[in-house]
């Protein structure tokens, strides 16, 4: 059978997806060496490669996202597994008509895996003779060095026109051989799935396309910062697909991970981004949209987090935010994480709080705004000793707000705060463990009402939309918590002394946040926008989809038209005006 490709939203080179008549012989033959392959491998053995093979509606996807070439293409898959990603880029071209010649080299360290990826080669080549195929077992990141010789920048032997890639996903230890590898041709990243496109940029052409499914990890905090700014300072981001569910793009090999596909291409100039989504596992409904580059990266964000921004909503989040005039610490406020890392002071933890202890703040006491210390231990100590190795750890007693460090994408809201007040403690200091983070002023509590003021304004609606835009793990960090514009030190007042006096709901947080903090003309023009407009959907669908029923589920849009009340809507539709540049970002590359 053959099968026909789509394009989405009505824009030129836009995402293709196949329909629920198309299935080529070679995409069934492919999926079935996958499955045969996955089903003789345990969890362990896997996990020991960070190996997890491309299921077909996934690489449909991820085909579907290149613009055509006008040339004879040189196509690089890394790590290649049983070729399920060139399969899918042969079928689109064959199908389409491409014009040109396709010259593949599939990259693969499993040797169990050569046989399989070999066939599915073999297939390709027999597909078309403008298309040739060859398998090199290699370790990817060892190949891809030796190619780049004397570093990234530096000349080597022809470039790759198009680049797909499901990267294995795995931790890199500092003095692991690999890191020092990756040094060698300057390139400095903590996950293997990030040396992985790096090396893979490298390796293209200018003007290359690389697409990319990879954990949304990558999108925020410290440790992918460097691999951020030089992802973005030398290719250009084309567009950006998350999937909704955490569950459903490998729910075979039983991966629970945010992914996203990035299409990136290089040496190209920035333009405006197109975001899609779908509920998780490429068969379903995929919701698409343009949006300006700097709403995806602000122009003022040193981190340069990327944010993926879908539907009206959360334009007018992202807006809102940007609106706010005050980091944290022009609030006179700061944000560590706990010092309490319960395991290694083991021997120092108490069930309950008696002389010579102090309390032990765990997140299950986070609860309603409030920290409740009369909260059930649930298996958990309740206090730690004083003594001269946990000195160090302590705080004063003060006032002081506490955000869980992890929350469930699933959970109603990803940042979780509240207040812990100097009276709720009966002691001198206080001990806070290492999974919550912090709001501090110079160590000690802070002001009672500036207190109230950041945690009612880290749970709102509105702080809560805009983090989902670029937080896409379940760990809140306190750089991210940095990251955040905030109301001014008068309007974190106001709002928290009215929030003391306030029942914690949902409701009654936002339409404060909306009183005291309020909306530019801007804002209210994006209020007014933003709830009615129907939300614009494509409903094609890839083969094995089992609904069709054109709803759609971007996260954010979601999560707007569910909360408990209108008010909560509204407040998260009057986010955002036109960002307000405050620290430019260094446009200098970081190998400088």
């Amino acid at each position: 059978m053959s099968h026909a490709w789509y394009k989405l939203g009505g824009m030129a080179g836009g995402l293709r997806v196949a329909t629920p008549a198309a299935s080529s012989e070679l995409a069934v033959r492919t999926e079935a060496r996958r499955v045969a392959e996955t089903a003789d491998r345990s969890a362990a053995q896997r996990s020991a490669l960070g190996q997890f093979f491309t299921p077909a509606p996934i690489a449909s996807l991820l085909a579907g996202m290149f613009d055509p070439p006008e040339g004879p293409a040189r196509v690089l898959d890394p790590g290649a597994g049983v070729g399920s990603l060139t399969a899918a880029l042969v079928d689109r071209a064959v199908v389409e008509g491409w014009a040109v010649g396709l010259d593949v080299t599939a990259v693969e360290v499993d040797r169990d895996l050569l046989g399989a990826l070999t066939e599915t080669l073999h297939e390709c080549t027999q597909i078309s003779s403008s298309i040739t195929a060859r398998a090199v077992s290699a370790d990817f990141v060892e190949w891809a060095c030796r190619r780049l010789g004397g570093g990234l920048f530096a000349p080597h032997d022809g470039g790759f026109d198009l680049a797909i890639l499901n990267p294995p996903y795995q931790k890199l230890a500092t003095s692991s051989a690999v890191r020092r590898m990756l040094s060698g041709v300057g390139i400095e990243v903590t996950n293997l799935y990030a040396a992985f496109v790096a090396l893979t940029l490298g390796l293209l052409s200018s003007g290359g396309q690389l697409v990319a499914i990879t954990p949304r990890s990558f999108c925020n905090g410290p440790y992918f910062r460097a691999f951020r700014r030089e992802l973005l300072e030398d290719s250009a981001l084309r567009r950006v697909h998350l999937f909704e569910a955490r569950d459903k793009a490998f729910r075979d090999a039983g991966v629970l991970q945010e992914n996203v596909v990035v299409h990136l291409v290089k040496g190209a100039p920035q333009g405006a981004v197109t975001i899609s989504t779908s509920p998780g596992s490429g068969e379903e409904d995929i919701h698409e949209e343009r949006v300006p580059f700097a709403h995806v990266v602000r122009p003022d964000d040193p981190d340069a987090f990327i944010r993926i921004v879908s539907g009206d909503p959360a334009v007018a989040a992202a807006t809102r935010m940007a609106g706010l005039r005050c980091s944290l610490s022009g609030a006179g406020a700061a944000v560590s994480t706990g010092r309490v890392v319960d395991f290694r002071v083991r021997e120092h933890l108490r069930e309950s709080v008696t002389d010579g202890t102090v309390p032990l703040i765990y997140p299950h006491h986070l609860r309603a705004g409030r920290v409740g210390l009369e909260e059930p231990r649930r298996k958990k100590p309740a206090a730690l000793a004083v003594n001269s190795m946990t000195q160090k750890m302590l705080l004063p007693a003060g006032n002081y707000v506490l955000v869980k460090r992890f929350s469930s994408k699933e959970e109603r809201r990803r940042i979780v705060a509240a207040v812990l007040e100097i009276d709720d403690l009966g002691s001198a200091e206080v001990a806070v463990e290492n999974h919550v983070n912090v709001f501090h002023r110079d160590g000690i509590g802070l002001p009672l009402d500036i207190a109230w003021g950041i945690a009612a304004y880290l749970n709102t609606t509105a702080v809560d939309m805009f983090f989902r835009q670029f937080n896409g793990h379940t760990q809140v960090n306190a750089t991210d918590l940095r990251s955040l514009n905030y109301p001014t030190t008068g309007q974190l007042e106001t709002l928290g002394a009215a929030a003391r006096e306030t029942e914690h709901t949902q409701a009654a947080i936002d339409a404060l946040f909306d009183r005291y903090v309020p909306a530019s003309a801007e804002d209210q023009s994006l209020r007014r926008r933003a709830i009615p407009r129907p939300v614009r959907a494509v409903n094609q669908r890839c083969p094995g989809s089992s609904s069709g029923d054109g709803r759609v589920r971007s996260p954010l849009t979601v999560q707007a038209v569910v909360e408990e009340s209108v008010s909560p809507i509204a407040s998260a539709a009057t986010m955002m005006p036109g960002c307000q540049l405050r620290l430019p970002w260094p446009t200098v590359s970081s190998r400088s």
